[in-house]
């Protein structure tokens, strides 16, 4: 199963680890990590999300056990079964066309995250490749993510190949 855990982490070094640590240990292989080190909570915490793969239940409540008994602030588990994945290959000016907007746009639709992306730039003006995973809750949900990626890569001039393994 796919789960989602949100908390918040005080700001000081090694708390990123410290949280991971136990994910990896009772056999959730990590997917995606958000940091907001940018943001914080009303508690001046730092909202950090992390989304992994578990095989069975007693793992994920050995995690979460772990991570209260660590005095981590949970503040959201989501579990994500049956999630639809689509692998998104793009390549062009992905950098100079802001491929944080392009995400946004793209996670604003409801039961629709990208969960991964891997960048490989080219040289300074030259095209870069981006390789994004795409969750999205069922299959609407991800062809409207996939209509509008694509939609997105002809505004900003990218080319997108979308991998039929995913859907």
């Amino acid at each position: 199963m796919l789960v989602r855990i949100e908390m918040e982490l005080e700001d000081v070094p090694g708390q990123l680890v410290k949280v991971l640590d136990p994910i990896s240990r009772f056999g959730g292989n990590i997917q995606n990590v958000v940091h907001q080190r940018d943001r914080k909570t009303p508690l001046g915490r730092v909202p950090v999300t992390v989304i992994f793969d578990v095989d069975e239940r007693a793992r994920l409540n050995r995690i979460i056990a772990a991570l209260r008994n660590m005095g981590i602030r949970i503040t959201r588990i989501g579990e994500r079964e049956g999630m639809v994945k689509s692998i998104v290959l793009m390549i062009g000016h992905i950098i100079h066309t802001d491929i944080r907007d392009t995400i946004d746009r793209v996670n604003v639709i409801r039961g629709v995250m990208v969960s991964d992306l891997s960048l490989a730039m080219g040289a300074v003006g030259e095209e870069s490749a981006a390789r994004a995973t795409i969750m999205a809750s069922d299959e609407k949900r991800a062809r409207a993510a996939l209509s509008r990626l694509e939609k997105i890569a002809g505004e900003k001039k990218l080319l997108m190949i979308t991998s039929l393994e995913g859907m």
